[in-house]
């Protein structure tokens, strides 16, 4: 794609896979915290739940968006023939 071309119909999204990434990389640092908070005699809130929840969804947002881009895609090609 040029520098100054301004149609991005034919791009890929990209965002699921971006807050895709942030929620599984916000859940294994709550995880991970959770753990250092356990080493002083604390809890954290929803250690365990909040871990399970980010890798959760941060696998819907990755699976939705490839799904999202594959049909896009075809949709595409389809119009191009």
């Amino acid at each position: 794609m040029a520098h100054d071309e301004k149609d991005e119909s034919g791009l890929p999204v990209v965002w699921p896979f971006t807050l895709g990434a942030l929620f599984i990389v916000g859940g294994l640092i709550w995880f991970q915290i959770g753990f250092a908070f356990e080493d002083v005699g604390r809890d954290l809130w929803q250690h365990y739940g909040v871990f399970w929840f980010g890798l959760f969804v941060g696998i819907v947002l990755i699976i939705g968006g490839g799904i999202w881009n594959t049909v896009q895609g075809r949709r595409r090609r389809a119009a191009l023939q």
